[in-house]
């Protein structure tokens, strides 16, 4: 067994101080005897031998003390020296990192303990322990403060990165990173991205790139080729003009079926030029109308039942017996007496013009003037027994003069256009004065074919869009996709409402807009502020300089604007019924409407097949 280490050290150090007396003991022998001799003055040598410390060999910043051995010496080391002479260093690091926590120093007769970053020694001068660098609040200036072990963080709100320099958090500008594929506006702490709606574009699911806007509702837009649409000319000229001659005289026959729910407008104009005898049928309030001149006066009469109800009838008028008679469906409303004949006697032949849809002149030139569009449809028609076969066969060969084989009460949008009105939101109210007020007030009824499209806005100077609601399937700043009406003054939504846009039910859309509110509708619930009270009477002035300059209504799109202007720029497709203000919009009544928008006709959804 061996001794213990104590021990073993006492030994090591006797067996040295033997050996080295043993040597200068030796340096006293005689060399010259016998082996192992005493010189005659071996113990006066011994004792005259000189002081090995002195000088000292011992290296000094090692060495604790130097003993003299009698003829040698012994270097005692401090801790954290070793070697004879004391001037080796004891690396204490080598093992078990002499007892740090994480990092050991050595250094010449000794070591130290050290930490990383972040982290403090503790009162054992070897453990470490996280430092809080968030408890000093200068650490990241107006950001969030996060410690973390050995370090700490400055966070900043999503779309802001911290600026070490300013210790600030200041805004990302993600449209300098190319993040959408079209159009960018960045804003404090995000961006949206803008797709070319009037091209049929809308933001994809991820929010960045672009899709194709597709119906989610199937309507049924199948046309009769056997029809005749009379609304295809908004700026109220005929769609179809006729001119008959004929050798001996002859009396006007025309029979047609006839369907509409538009309540004014023009059927068909039928005799010579303004100043010589006419007569136009028409409709107004939804009742057959007859205006006339003859001989330079001019009559008008108006009777027969409502008939503006969206079902086929049989309509005729005929001169007979110097008598006009007018039928709704073989029965007799109006016999009316005329002083003349509708077939004008010119150069040896009679002629007629007839023309469908229209007049041949100015409607202020009528009797009594009429909104000549009619929204209405025409089939089984006869002008002058039949002598028109050349009518159906153009109406075939074009679409766009066919009506739809089936119509609900409604509007149309295509998808394709728009309509504007030029209307005044201002009024002068007793309570105030002569301070002008405003207010906007829109309630539409829609059924939608698409989730993306704007219903309504208001367009100003320089193509500023300073009112819109429109559809949109995401919520821009949550970065979500949902089903919304939004309500926005110029590019900022002031409030938003989910919506059931693809179920093929109608929804009204309720809008009130006035000074220091602004609240948006859907089927009855309202919908939730997206600005601060701030945010919303800023808004609010910006609308109301507006509308003390010029602005037109646009109904169904906007017109040619920065696709960055508002939150949709996109046709609405689908079904609409707008009220402005507590009046219908007549869609015939526009300063402009595009002429695949029907008026006053839209087709059914499609009913899925069983």
């Amino acid at each position: 067994m061996p001794p213990p280490p104590a021990l073993a050290a006492a030994l090591g150090t006797a067996l040295l101080v033997l050996l080295l007396a043993s040597e200068s003991a030796h340096n006293c022998v005689s060399r010259h005897g016998p082996p192992h001799s005493k010189s005659p003055a071996f113990a006066a040598c011994v004792q005259n031998l000189p002081d090995q410390c002195s000088p000292n060999p011992c290296n000094k910043e090692g060495t604790q003390v130097c003993q003299d051995l009698m003829g040698n010496f012994y270097c005692q080391c401090r801790a954290g020296w070793g070697g004879r002479l004391c001037d080796r260093d004891v690396n204490e690091c080598s093992q078990q990192n002499g007892g740090c926590n994480q990092i050991c120093l050595n250094k010449p007769g000794s070591f130290h303990c050290a930490c990383y970053s972040g982290y403090a020694l503790t009162v054992d001068s070897r453990t470490c322990q996280d430092v809080d660098e968030c408890a000093d609040g200068r650490a990241c200036g107006e950001a969030r403060c996060s410690n973390l072990p050995g370090s700490y963080a400055c966070l900043c709100d999503e779309g802001y990165a911290f600026s070490p320099q300013e210790k600030t958090c200041q805004d990302v500008d993600e449209c300098a990173e190319g993040r959408c594929e079209q159009a960018c506006v960045n804003s404090p702490g995000g961006y949206t991205c803008h797709c070319d709606g009037r091209g049929g574009l809308k933001l994809s699911p991820d929010m960045n790139t672009c899709e194709d806007i597709l119906p989610c509702v199937p309507f049924n837009v199948a046309k009769s080729v056997k029809s005749l649409y009379l609304g295809r000319m908004f700026s109220g000229t005929p769609v179809i003009r006729l001119r008959f001659k004929r050798l001996q005289p002859t009396r006007l026959l025309a029979e047609f079926d006839f369907r509409t729910f538009d309540p004014e407008g023009v059927l068909f104009f039928a005799g010579g030029h303004q100043d010589s005898a006419w007569i136009v049928l028409g409709l107004r309030a939804g009742r057959l109308e007859l205006q006339l001149r003859y001989g330079g006066v001019g009559r008008v009469t108006s009777s027969g039942p409502v008939i503006n109800h969206g079902t086929w009838q049989t309509i005729s008028v005929e001169e007979l017996d110097r008598n006009l008679v007018i039928k709704v469906n073989k029965d007799a409303v109006m016999k009316i007496a005329v002083a003349g004949d509708l077939f004008q006697l010119d150069r040896g032949l009679y002629h007629l013009n007839l023309t469908v849809g229209g007049i041949p002149f100015k409607e202020k030139d009528l009797v009594q003037p009429i909104n000549p569009r009619l929204d209405g449809c025409m089939r089984s028609w006869n002008w002058l027994s039949g002598e028109d076969t050349t009518i159906q066969e153009t109406v075939k060969a074009n679409s766009k003069m066919q009506c739809f084989s089936v119509t609900e009460r409604g509007s149309f949008y295509p998808g394709t256009g728009f309509a504007f009105y030029s209307l005044d939101y201002t009024r002068t109210s007793a309570a105030v004065g002569t301070e002008a007020a405003w207010e906007i007030e829109v309630v539409a009824w829609i059924r939608p074919a698409t989730d993306t499209g704007v219903l309504l806005a208001l367009v100003g100077g320089d193509r500023v869009v300073a009112l819109s609601v429109a559809l949109v399937d995401y919520h821009s700043t949550k970065k979500l996709k949902k089903q919304l009406v939004v309500l926005a003054v110029e590019g900022v939504t002031l409030a938003l409402m989910e919506i059931k846009v693809c179920d093929g039910q109608e929804h009204r859309v309720a809008v009130s807009v006035q000074k220091g509110e602004a609240t948006l509708e859907v089927d009855g619930t309202r919908g939730q502020s997206e600005v601060s009270a701030a945010g919303l009477q800023e808004s609010l002035a910006v609308l109301e300089r507006h509308l003390q300059g010029s602005v037109l209504t646009f109904v169904g799109g906007l017109p040619d604007v920065p696709v960055t202007s508002a939150p949709v720029t996109a046709f609405y497709r689908g079904c609409m019924t707008l009220e402005v203000n507590q009046q219908t919009l007549d869609l015939d009544e526009a300063a402009y409407k595009h002429s695949d928008i029907t008026s006053h006709s839209c087709p059914p959804v499609e009913q899925a097949s069983p």
